[in-house]
């Protein structure tokens, strides 16, 4: 008995469930726009339809390019938090307070930036 295959539809649903995650579903249609994004979800249907062989390096690539936009959101965020400081406005960058649109109510917990212990500007 052969394994069904597994159907890749694309980032839409992935994108969706992350969006309603962190209470912003509104984002989903805008964080579709980028093109990173569907740059590695090309490479994940790409795998989909390979041989193994050649899946697995498909793979390594889009996990290498995963690790680049983890990188980018990190650094966006650090760069973010640190202007925010600076201007004394912190608040905004609060998580809202009850959500008219419905959301699941359920909130990421916030990181404070914490410096590389690896970089020369860390203490």
């Amino acid at each position: 008995m052969t394994q069904p295959r597994f159907h890749f539809r694309g980032y839409p649903e992935f994108l969706a469930a992350a969006a309603d995650q962190a209470g912003r579903p509104d984002l989903a249609g805008p964080a579709g726009r980028v093109e990173a994004l569907a740059a590695l979800s090309v490479l994940c249907s790409q795998a989909v339809e390979a041989d193994p062989g050649r899946a697995a390096a498909i793979l390594r690539q889009a996990a290498e390019f995963r690790h680049q936009l983890k990188i980018s959101f990190d650094a966006a965020d650090a760069m973010l938090r640190a202007v925010a400081a600076a201007c004394g406005a912190d608040e905004l960058l609060a998580p809202p307070t009850g959500d008219p649109r419905g959301s699941s109510g359920k909130r990421s917990r916030r990181r404070k930036p914490t410096p590389d212990p690896t970089s020369p500007e860390a203490p």
